[in-house]
């Protein structure tokens, strides 16, 4: 076969989205095989994001295989785009939504209220009054004027309390923010929702987001079986844990510790309670390493440090206020390839193209010189990356390229293989 006729399938998708569109390609070609495909056409005035469906099926088949019991409920802030959630829904896993839009969302592609919770421990009322009105009935508290405010505007929800456990490995941590204190405010809180008649059918918790550290996962669990027998005596019946986020998504870091933890927790705290189910709200996990950033050069300067070391500065078309709010506002490191190969490496720093000086993706780095035009490629590139774009300065959002295999295409539309969760 020959290059032309691995590409040769082509869909262009809906308008759903500005300047994107969905490709479907032959089976075998590689997510490299197509950068190299778009970076034969030269310098971009966009990014490009490179959207890799079949690796997020495949996420998802490791993920029904490794946690069978835990069902997955994409976090839709992770990556909104259109056809990762009506991918996932296809595939059968559920939704965590954080805000009236998401739902608004969800709903619109053809999500089941039932497969959404609404992930947000401090909604507003038009948010809650939005979710009753749409049937969306599970949804999280972590304080007391919450349940005074989803008793006055929505009473026959079904309510998850979230307690707050923390990892100290993570990108982002959350705690600080969301999250009652286990032993001190949750007990509270579990009478006073009996006192205002309201049903807290869940536990959850997230120990923040990007975990390096599996072990949090146990030791959180652990803590949800205390809440849990606290619950029953007064008068709860809990039949939902929640285990949250955190999950790693990037290449060549798999979730096997993950998935033993939490295994091993769940049998060990709740092995005894048949009527338990258990769900996770993996964002991160599912659509980091299907993204590649596409960048070019688009300004090159040489500067010299007091101690006379030479030191390139590369401005490429895409920063923090574009694809790289991470490497920006939460120090994620990036890793940068190039096409270019050399034996003599250069310490570089890549600056987004805006006139704010805190649009730096990387410094301090390695590469060969670059000249201006040349591209430079970012794995791992679709976790909070799109969702925080804007157009700071007047550049535009980057495009989004999706491309799926015919295969994976296929199996997605026949209504034999199009559900796998459990």
């Amino acid at each position: 076969m020959t290059r032309d006729q691995k590409f040769a399938v082509h869909h262009q998708s809906p308008n759903r989205m500005a300047t994107r569109e969905l490709n479907i390609i032959a089976n075998g070609v590689t997510p490299r095989e197509i950068i190299d495909r778009i970076l034969e056409d030269g310098p971009i005035e966009e990014s490009i994001h490179v959207l890799d469906l079949d690796d997020v099926v495949r996420k998802h088949r490791i993920w029904v295989e490794q946690m069978p019991q835990v069902k997955p409920f994409y976090a839709i802030k992770c990556h909104d785009d259109p056809i990762i959630i009506e991918t996932l829904m296809k595939l059968g896993t559920g939704f965590d939504c954080a805000s009236k839009g998401e739902i608004m969302k969800a709903i619109q592609l053809g999500v089941h209220p039932e497969s959404i919770i609404f992930a947000q421990p401090a909604k507003s009322v038009e948010s809650i009054a939005y979710a009753k009105a749409h049937g969306v009935n599970l949804m999280t508290f972590d304080g007391q004027h919450e349940l005074d405010k989803i008793s006055s505007h929505f009473p026959e929800a079904s309510l998850v309390l979230r307690f707050r456990y923390d990892s100290d490995q993570v990108f982002v941590p959350l705690g600080r923010k969301f999250g009652c204190d286990p032993q001190t405010e949750a007990p509270d809180l579990l009478q006073h929702a009996k006192k205002l008649n309201l049903k807290v059918t869940g536990l959850s918790f997230h120990i923040g987001s990007g975990c390096d550290d599996a072990n949090c996962y146990e030791k959180a669990i652990e803590t949800a079986r205390q809440i849990f027998d606290h619950a029953k005596l007064t008068g709860h019946n809990i039949t939902l844990l929640d285990v949250g986020g955190g999950f790693p998504g990037a290449k060549g870091k798999p979730i096997d510790s993950y998935a033993e933890r939490i295994n091993s927790a769940i049998m060990k705290c709740f092995g005894d309670q048949d009527d338990m189910q258990f769900i996770a709200e993996p964002g991160r996990y599912y659509v980091a390493s299907a993204v590649s950033i596409i960048t070019n050069v688009i300004a090159k300067r040489v500067t010299t440090e007091s101690n006379g070391k030479k030191v390139l500065f590369y401005y490429v078309n895409d920063g923090i206020f574009g694809s790289f709010y991470s490497a920006g506002h939460e120090q994620q490191i990036v890793y940068p390839v190039v096409q270019k190969q050399s034996n003599q490496k250069l310490t570089s720093w890549i600056w987004g193209p805006s006139c704010d000086p805190l649009d730096l993706i990387a410094r301090d780095i390695f590469l060969p010189e670059l000249d201006i035009g040349d591209f430079i490629v970012f794995e791992n590139g679709g976790a909070y990356s799109l969702v925080l774009a804007n157009r700071f300065n007047g550049f535009p959002l980057p495009k989004v390229k999706i491309f799926v295999s015919q295969d994976i295409w296929q199996s997605l539309h026949n209504p034999l293989k199009g559900s796998e969760s459990k």
